[in-house]
């Protein structure tokens, strides 16, 4: 809906670094050795099935259509059956390393790729470039940018599973109430602001509105580097901290100038933004597709439209997740393991993935009439190519760097002066990532 040109930071080729201590290169070895194969009389050296280890902590409608995937393949032929592992997403975290060393891991996993290199380097995930030199996977449909965040040092290493990205969310009742039409869906920046303003409720005028225009989160930072990019800057680029410019500066002081106009809430987190949403104390809010199945709970009637434009153009984040292949996996599963991906990342599958979980296709060729009248997905499916993965590249320290766009976002929401702050968090990220060089 922008009329902008979009400029969005891709993700480089980058290098890779060799991180993998001896024992633990010996221990993988030796795990790669091990087989997801049936050493029954159905093994799959004498014929028989091999059987494919596949973890993924997916819980809700999104869960329930990659089981129904695994199971249609399985039930579509008899030469690799996927054996599914539901755990908690930090379980995985928790376990996955162990596991594979010891041989007892899966063989395919759902991680998202800011969690992938550094498996990468440990060892622990493979490359994946067969799967894309394979013309039958037909993997030219895929998203470019999405596939490129996967790819270091020039090598595949993963295969999109599911690439959600955040668009405004807007209660459909109280925009009616105020006689906004789709005409008056906001494009810009200050047209969104604008309109946040015109949808807040003050009865008494204390200063507390009953109803937020929008509900963003600042006590977590989660989109400030969005914010600072659709502005023309950057966080970190090319292996440096780029924040403190005073061009970036200048975002920021736009977006502090524009919560003196009362519409948002401040000192809250994602979560709490959207409960806020959920409980019709704020019009508008910006998270993944995942908010259907919640509005759906609380019985709250729900449209979207895409992020609007900054200066430079329409940026927003994405939730991607990724299928990774093991190092336990070997020549057998892993060709069970690519069977399954072309599988599940065929056209009608994707179709049935867009039509259950909400979640956009992993496809280019797959439209919204395709789709059919599945609420939403066919809009946000125009939303996939001016969404990006926030903070990609940071080599190490994320959960530290967050803190860090945390305290400066309180301050563009709650005043101080940003110049000053923005030069000291630059300065401590800078600290935190040099920890990793």
């Amino acid at each position: 809906m922008s009329p902008s040109t979009p400029l969005l930071r891709r993700p480089a080729r980058r290098r890779r670094g060799v991180l993998l201590a001896a024992g633990t290169a010996a221990a993988l070895t030796l795990a790669a050795c091990s087989s997801g194969t049936d050493t029954g009389d159905s093994g799959g050296g004498d014929g028989g099935t091999t059987t494919v280890s596949v973890w993924h902590g997916f819980t809700e409608a999104d869960g329930d259509v990659v089981n129904q995937l695994a199971d249609e393949f399985n039930a579509s032929q008899d030469e690799y059956e996927i054996s599914v592992e539901v755990n908690p997403w930090n379980v995985i975290t928790d376990k996955l390393l162990p596991a594979v060393s010891a041989g007892n891991g899966p063989d395919l996993v759902v991680q998202p790729a800011d969690a992938g290199e550094g498996y990468v380097n440990q060892g622990v995930f493979v490359p994946m470039d067969s799967f894309y030199e394979n013309p039958e996977n037909e993997t030219d449909s895929y998203y470019p940018h999405v596939v490129d965040y996967a790819t270091f040092d020039g090598t595949h290493y993963a295969v999109p599973m599911a690439y959600g990205p955040f668009s405004v969310w807007y209660n459909t009742e109280m925009f009616a109430e105020a006689g906004i039409t789709e005409s008056d869906v906001p494009a810009t920046w200050e047209e969104w602001v604008a309109l946040a303003e015109e949808l807040t409720v003050d009865d008494n005028g204390d200063g507390e509105p009953e109803i937020y225009g929008l509900a963003l989160p600042d006590a977590d930072g989660t989109f400030l580097p969005s914010f600072i990019q659709a502005g023309g800057g950057s966080v970190y680029t090319d292996g440096e901290v780029t924040l403190d410019t005073p061009q970036n500066v200048e975002t920021l002081q736009w977006w502090q100038d524009a919560y003196e106009g009362g519409w948002g809430p401040t000192n809250v987190t994602l979560p709490e933004a959207v409960d806020l949403f959920k409980a019709g104390k704020a019009a508008m809010t910006v998270i993944g597709p995942w908010i259907i199945t919640g509005a759906e709970s609380v019985g709250l009637d729900i449209d979207v439209f895409e992020m609007p434009a900054g200066p430079e153009g329409v940026v927003t984040q994405a939730a991607a997740n990724y299928w990774w292949l093991t190092s336990q996996a070997d020549e057998q599963t892993a060709a069970g393991a690519e069977a399954f991906l072309r599988y599940y990342n065929a056209h009608d599958s994707q179709v049935l993935w867009a039509q259950q979980s909400y979640y956009p296709p992993n496809r280019t060729d797959i439209t919204a009439d395709q789709i059919g009248d599945t609420p939403f997905v066919g809009t946000m499916i125009d939303h996939t190519e001016n969404s990006y993965i926030r903070m990609y590249g940071i080599p190490g320290g994320l959960t530290d760097v967050n803190a860090e766009l945390s305290t400066l976002n309180t301050t563009v929401t709650q005043g101080g002066d940003l110049a000053a702050v923005t030069t000291e968090t630059a300065g401590s990220i800078a600290d935190i990532l040099s920890r990793f060089e």
